[in-house]
């Protein structure tokens, strides 16, 4: 019993749970996440159990990913998105409104 509790409640920590003494509730502040090999993936804030704040991403070889603001859970203002050889990806990047890419960024 003790062992599957344990792995209960890493699995819900993994996935941005929190267990208090009331039970399982959703995560708030900040939370950074790892590769395999531990290097950064992601660190962002959460509220209530969504990103809201500040999130920048990386790739597993610690070249930037992403960074940009959440508000609620959804992607908002201007967001940057970078291929694996760190170049800006236009396609992606832009200014986004409730989580829908609204326009291009002006370079």
């Amino acid at each position: 019993m003790r062992l599957t509790s344990l792995i209960l409640l890493t699995g819900l920590v993994g996935v941005g749970m929190r267990a208090t003494a009331e039970g399982p509730s959703e995560l708030s502040g900040a939370r950074t996440t790892s590769w395999p090999n531990g290097s950064p993936r992601e660190a962002a804030t959460y509220s209530d159990g969504l990103r809201d704040g500040l999130c920048q991403r990386w790739h597993a070889d610690g070249k930037a990913r992403a960074k940009g603001h959440y508000q609620d859970g959804q992607m908002v203002n201007e967001w940057r998105f970078y291929d694996q050889e760190g170049v800006l990806d236009s396609a992606r990047s832009g200014v986004y409104e409730a989580g829908k890419r609204v326009s291009p960024l002006s370079l």
